[in-house]
């Protein structure tokens, strides 16, 4: 059973309507190490769902925390802005309303794209909205009970009189700085003293805790959100479920101060992009609108739900994406029966698949043109019509649907951004218009035995890019030449390089004919 289905299960046999919830801190660009989170939660709703259950996915902005330091790619004088919150920061760019908008629209509105059904929540808003007064007036009320169990946790003990509450200073408009004292009524008494990486301003003053003038500290606003919301599972980040952590201050504090259960937890591993942790206030991130340009929804879907949620994972977006391409191609076939494989594992994979789709599951498998083939063909179609006409002549597309064309030529599009941005040197290439009489010069006698060999069995029969890559290396065989020769001479002969991409796709996605002269003119 996929580890998603047992959430589920575990789920269904306490209650029958859950709420999944999911979140993020708004420090700077969303990126797919984010994804964990919205995605689990959609995951799970699904899974619920198909279960018998009733099921709704949320995603919270934390967007009323204070900034802490200026992320990526923001210049130096938004250091005026840190320990504001977020929500009260302007945008870099007046197409969007505020800092906010600019760093998580891109993200919210990319969701729908990756078949994401969740309903959005802005903490700000809900602060402003007086929806949280009434857990805030009982944290404050029951501030000792929450201190004795948050010191259980702390080397240095919350002192007497701590409150759980951090006031909007309303002369500098810092969240970090102000230190609350007492309250009374609807308001909470604070000092703006500083914090370690911003100075206070001194003011003393009054925040009204009905109208969203502060809120509640993470460690108590996290089960306070888990009481309002009715969150019954939630999936967050391993830094949260450590032994002490933000999970099990919470749950207690959720169980005895605001009489509620704490959710079913999900944690998960970081994804890191290539060795490196991702980080959006350092700029170490890929987004969900970049995923889009060179890979299908699917695919990023598929990504997260192929392992378990504490398996670490690293995305690189060069030549590790296609192998990620190969590897999600090759699942599409074993559901599909076309590739065997044992009963378990078959049994796994289908879910895996199932889980993959931004939709319903295709009835039948799709003409699928193989990522590594797209890259090559990419660059040595004029258009689409051409493209298409390629793929039909080369069996690739056989009698498709619409559905396939289409599908193919979003899989080349991709393939060609990707090329533009992130292949490796040898993956890009002009065909020579014409061949340099120094580079036939050059060819060994072998060589060109090999490419005429080459030229006559094309002209022959046709070969499946594979059986192309394979053949090649029986013909140098046979004549006593070392492949890479042969490869080398392949390449030398069409691009004036010695490498290039993999030479199965490469000759495959050619115009047969033009490849058969160019070996025969160059053997001569």
């Amino acid at each position: 059973m996929h580890w998603i289905d047992k959430v589920a299960r575990a789920l269904v046999q306490r209650g029958k309507r859950h709420v999944i919830a999911s979140g993020i801190s708004i420090s700077g660009h969303i990126h797919i190490g984010h994804c964990n989170d919205v995605f689990i939660a959609d995951g799970i709703r699904r899974a619920v769902e198909e279960l018998g259950g009733e099921a709704e996915a949320i995603w919270y902005a934390d967007d009323f925390d204070p900034m802490r330091r200026v992320p990526w790619p923001l210049p130096e004088s938004y250091k005026q802005y840190l320990g504001m919150p977020y929500s009260r920061i302007p945008s870099p760019d007046p197409n969007y309303e505020n800092f906010v908008e600019y760093f998580s629209k891109p993200f919210v509105e990319s969701l729908r794209e990756f078949g994401i059904k969740v309903r959005v929540y802005s903490g700000s808003e809900v602060y402003r909205s007086g929806k949280m007064a009434d857990l805030i007036r009982t944290a404050l009320e029951r501030s000792d009970e929450i201190r004795e169990i948050l010191n259980r946790f702390r080397d240095r003990p919350l002192p007497e009189g701590w409150l759980p509450y951090d006031a909007v200073c309303e002369k500098c408009g810092r969240l970090a700085t102000t230190i609350a004292y007492g309250w009374h009524d609807d308001f909470v008494e604070y000092r703006c003293e500083g914090c370690d990486y911003v100075a206070g301003c001194g003011h003393e003053g009054e925040a009204d805790f009905t109208k969203g003038e502060g809120k509640l500290t993470w460690r108590v606003e996290w089960p306070a959100r888990w009481k309002l919301l009715g969150v019954t599972c939630e999936p967050f980040g391993k830094d949260h479920a450590v032994v002490g952590g933000s999970y099990d201050t919470g749950k207690l504090i959720a169980e005895r101060v605001f009489g509620c259960e704490a959710p079913y937890p999900v944690p998960y591993e970081w994804v890191s992009l290539k060795g490196r942790r991702m980080s959006s206030s350092k700029g170490v991130v890929f987004t969900l609108p970049e995923w889009l340009e060179i890979a299908e929804p699917e695919l990023l879907r598929y990504f997260i739900f192929r392992s378990k949620p504490m398996k670490a994972k690293e995305f690189d977006p060069g030549l590790p994406l296609l192998d990620l391409c190969d590897e999600y191609d090759l699942v599409e076939g074993v559901y599909f029966g076309e590739v065997s494989v044992g009963e378990r594992r078959r049994e796994q994979l289908r879910r895996i698949y199932e889980l993959s789709q931004v939709g319903a599951t295709p009835s039948s498998r799709p003409q699928r043109v193989s990522y590594r083939l797209a890259a090559v063909l990419g660059q040595v179609t004029r258009d689409e019509a051409h493209a298409v006409e390629v793929l039909v002549a080369k069996n690739i597309l056989v009698k498709p649907r619409e559905f396939d064309v289409k599908m193919a030529l979003e899989r080349l599009k991709r393939a060609r951004n990707w090329v533009k941005k992130y292949a490796p040197g040898h993956m890009r290439f002009e065909l020579l218009e014409r061949l340099p009489e120094e580079i036939k010069q050059s060819l060994s006698d072998g060589q060109k035995a090999g490419l005429k060999r080459l030229a006559a069995d094309l002209g022959a029969r046709d070969y499946s890019p594979i059986e192309l890559h394979n053949h090649i290396h029986s013909v140098a065989r046979e004549l006593g030449v070392e492949p890479p020769s042969l490869f080398k001479a392949i390449y030398l002969v069409l691009i004036g390089r010695d490498s290039g991409p993999r030479a199965g796709n490469f000759l495959f996605a050619l115009d047969k004919d033009f490849v058969i002269k160019r070996f025969e003119e160059a053997a001569s």
